[in-house]
Protein backbone atom coordinates (compact mmCIF):
# COMPACT_ATOMS: atom_id res chain seq x y z
CA UNK A 1 0.00 0.00 0.00
CA UNK A 2 2.89 2.28 0.76
CA UNK A 3 4.19 1.65 -2.69
CA UNK A 4 0.83 2.71 -4.15
CA UNK A 5 1.01 6.13 -2.43
CA UNK A 6 4.57 6.69 -3.60
CA UNK A 7 3.48 6.08 -7.20
CA UNK A 8 0.48 8.37 -6.85
CA UNK A 9 2.65 11.12 -5.33
CA UNK A 10 5.27 10.87 -8.10
CA UNK A 11 2.55 10.83 -10.76
CA UNK A 12 0.90 13.89 -9.22
CA UNK A 13 4.21 15.78 -9.13
CA UNK A 14 4.86 14.93 -12.80
CA UNK A 15 1.37 16.10 -13.80
CA UNK A 16 1.77 19.41 -11.94
CA UNK A 17 5.24 19.95 -13.47
CA UNK A 18 3.94 19.21 -16.98
CA UNK A 19 0.98 21.55 -16.54
CA UNK A 20 3.21 24.30 -15.13
CA UNK A 21 5.73 24.04 -17.98
CA UNK A 22 2.94 24.09 -20.58
CA UNK A 23 1.44 27.21 -18.99
CA UNK A 24 4.91 28.85 -18.86
CA UNK A 25 5.59 28.13 -22.56
CA UNK A 26 2.19 29.49 -23.56
CA UNK A 27 2.68 32.70 -21.59
CA UNK A 28 6.18 33.18 -23.14
CA UNK A 29 4.83 32.78 -26.67
CA UNK A 30 2.09 35.34 -25.93
CA UNK A 31 4.72 37.77 -24.57
CA UNK A 32 6.93 37.18 -27.60
CA UNK A 33 4.14 37.93 -30.06
CA UNK A 34 3.38 41.14 -28.15
CA UNK A 35 7.04 42.10 -28.32
CA UNK A 36 7.14 41.54 -32.06
CA UNK A 37 4.02 43.66 -32.56
CA UNK A 38 5.42 46.39 -30.33
CA UNK A 39 8.78 46.26 -32.10
CA UNK A 40 7.13 46.61 -35.48
CA UNK A 41 5.04 49.53 -34.22
CA UNK A 42 8.16 51.22 -32.76
CA UNK A 43 10.11 50.68 -35.95
CA UNK A 44 7.37 52.28 -37.97
CA UNK A 45 7.36 55.27 -35.61
CA UNK A 46 11.16 55.63 -35.78
CA UNK A 47 11.15 55.39 -39.58
CA UNK A 48 8.72 58.31 -39.77
CA UNK A 49 10.90 60.54 -37.57
CA UNK A 50 13.57 62.71 -39.23
CA UNK A 51 17.13 61.61 -38.45
CA UNK A 52 20.09 63.97 -38.12
CA UNK A 53 23.29 62.67 -39.72
CA UNK A 54 26.75 64.25 -39.63
CA UNK A 55 28.15 64.08 -43.16
CA UNK A 56 31.83 64.47 -44.08
CA UNK A 57 32.59 65.10 -47.75
CA UNK A 58 36.18 64.79 -49.02
CA UNK A 59 37.12 65.93 -52.53
CA UNK A 60 40.51 64.73 -53.81
CA UNK A 61 41.91 66.71 -56.76
CA UNK A 62 44.61 65.65 -59.23
CA UNK A 63 46.94 68.34 -57.89
CA UNK A 64 46.98 66.61 -54.50
CA UNK A 65 44.71 69.09 -52.74
CA UNK A 66 41.94 67.74 -50.51
CA UNK A 67 38.87 69.76 -49.59
CA UNK A 68 36.84 68.64 -46.59
CA UNK A 69 33.32 69.75 -45.78
CA UNK A 70 31.36 68.81 -42.67
CA UNK A 71 27.63 69.31 -42.45
CA UNK A 72 24.58 68.05 -40.61
CA UNK A 73 21.68 66.77 -42.67
CA UNK A 74 18.15 66.08 -41.53
CA UNK A 75 17.14 62.89 -43.33
CA UNK A 76 13.50 62.04 -43.91
CA UNK A 77 14.14 59.12 -46.26
CA UNK A 78 17.29 57.00 -46.25
CA UNK A 79 16.84 55.91 -49.90
CA UNK A 80 16.68 59.60 -50.90
CA UNK A 81 19.75 60.35 -48.76
CA UNK A 82 21.80 57.58 -50.42
CA UNK A 83 20.58 58.62 -53.88
CA UNK A 84 21.82 62.17 -53.31
CA UNK A 85 25.35 60.79 -52.76
CA UNK A 86 25.43 58.14 -55.50
CA UNK A 87 28.42 59.88 -57.16
CA UNK A 88 30.44 59.59 -53.93
CA UNK A 89 32.37 56.64 -52.46
CA UNK A 90 31.49 55.60 -48.93
CA UNK A 91 34.60 55.68 -46.71
CA UNK A 92 33.10 55.10 -43.28
CA UNK A 93 29.71 54.85 -41.65
CA UNK A 94 28.86 54.81 -37.97
CA UNK A 95 25.91 55.71 -35.76
CA UNK A 96 24.85 59.20 -36.87
CA UNK A 97 27.87 59.82 -39.15
CA UNK A 98 28.68 59.10 -42.80
CA UNK A 99 32.01 59.86 -44.53
CA UNK A 100 32.17 60.12 -48.33
CA UNK A 101 35.09 60.65 -50.74
CA UNK A 102 35.11 61.74 -54.36
CA UNK A 103 38.00 61.81 -56.85
CA UNK A 104 37.80 64.98 -58.93
CA UNK A 105 39.46 64.86 -62.36
CA UNK A 106 40.49 68.51 -62.18
CA UNK A 107 42.79 70.78 -60.21
CA UNK A 108 41.44 72.31 -57.03
CA UNK A 109 39.77 75.72 -56.98
CA UNK A 110 42.56 76.82 -54.61
CA UNK A 111 45.27 75.94 -57.14
CA UNK A 112 43.30 77.66 -59.91
CA UNK A 113 43.18 80.81 -57.79
CA UNK A 114 46.69 80.81 -56.27
CA UNK A 115 48.86 78.18 -57.98
CA UNK A 116 52.04 78.85 -59.96
CA UNK A 117 54.56 76.39 -61.31
CA UNK A 118 58.12 77.33 -60.56
CA UNK A 119 61.48 75.84 -59.67
CA UNK A 120 63.07 75.47 -56.24
CA UNK A 121 66.45 73.82 -55.76
CA UNK A 122 66.15 72.36 -59.25
CA UNK A 123 62.78 70.72 -58.51
CA UNK A 124 59.57 71.48 -60.45
CA UNK A 125 57.27 72.86 -57.75
CA UNK A 126 53.82 74.40 -57.32
CA UNK A 127 53.89 77.61 -55.29
CA UNK A 128 51.19 79.56 -53.53
CA UNK A 129 51.62 82.76 -55.50
CA UNK A 130 54.63 83.60 -57.64
CA UNK A 131 57.79 81.59 -56.87
CA UNK A 132 59.66 84.58 -55.40
CA UNK A 133 57.40 84.32 -52.33
CA UNK A 134 58.94 80.89 -51.64
CA UNK A 135 55.64 79.35 -50.50
CA UNK A 136 56.09 75.87 -52.00
CA UNK A 137 52.97 73.72 -51.90
CA UNK A 138 53.86 70.59 -53.87
CA UNK A 139 57.07 69.29 -55.45
CA UNK A 140 57.23 67.00 -58.46
CA UNK A 141 60.61 66.00 -59.86
CA UNK A 142 64.19 67.14 -60.24
CA UNK A 143 64.87 68.96 -63.52
CA UNK A 144 68.19 69.04 -65.35
CA UNK A 145 68.28 72.85 -65.49
CA UNK A 146 71.42 72.91 -67.64
CA UNK A 147 69.44 71.08 -70.34
CA UNK A 148 66.53 73.57 -70.28
CA UNK A 149 66.13 76.21 -72.94
CA UNK A 150 66.65 79.67 -71.44
CA UNK A 151 63.03 80.60 -72.24
CA UNK A 152 61.65 77.57 -70.31
CA UNK A 153 63.97 78.19 -67.37
CA UNK A 154 62.96 81.88 -67.20
CA UNK A 155 59.27 80.94 -67.30
CA UNK A 156 59.78 78.73 -64.24
CA UNK A 157 61.78 81.43 -62.42
CA UNK A 158 59.00 83.99 -63.03
CA UNK A 159 56.20 81.49 -62.34
CA UNK A 160 53.69 79.89 -64.67
CA UNK A 161 50.09 80.60 -63.58
CA UNK A 162 47.88 77.50 -63.31
CA UNK A 163 44.36 78.41 -64.43
CA UNK A 164 43.06 75.02 -65.52
CA UNK A 165 43.68 71.30 -65.63
CA UNK A 166 45.02 71.78 -69.15
CA UNK A 167 47.62 74.31 -67.90
CA UNK A 168 48.60 71.87 -65.16
CA UNK A 169 49.07 68.87 -67.45
CA UNK A 170 50.76 70.94 -70.20
CA UNK A 171 53.44 72.20 -67.80
CA UNK A 172 54.07 68.71 -66.40
CA UNK A 173 54.39 67.30 -69.93
CA UNK A 174 56.55 70.20 -71.16
CA UNK A 175 59.12 69.71 -68.41
CA UNK A 176 58.99 65.90 -68.15
CA UNK A 177 61.68 65.39 -70.85
CA UNK A 178 64.03 67.44 -68.63
CA UNK A 179 63.41 65.25 -65.61
CA UNK A 180 66.68 64.21 -63.99
CA UNK A 181 66.34 60.42 -64.14
CA UNK A 182 69.57 59.92 -62.19
CA UNK A 183 68.11 61.78 -59.19
CA UNK A 184 64.84 59.86 -59.47
CA UNK A 185 66.52 56.44 -59.77
CA UNK A 186 69.09 57.18 -57.10
CA UNK A 187 71.96 56.92 -59.58
CA UNK A 188 73.09 60.52 -59.04
CA UNK A 189 76.63 61.28 -57.94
Amino acid sequence: MKRYWVHITILSILMVATLASYTFVESRSDDKSNVEVNTEENTAVVANQPVKIEVTLEKHYIDGKVEKEQKTETVLSMPDFWASYQEWNLVDQSQGHVHFRQQIDDISPYTKAHGYFGIKDGILTIFEGVPVNDAAVQSFYQIETEELETRLYNQLKEGIKINSKQDYTNVLETYRPYQDTKAVNGDGA
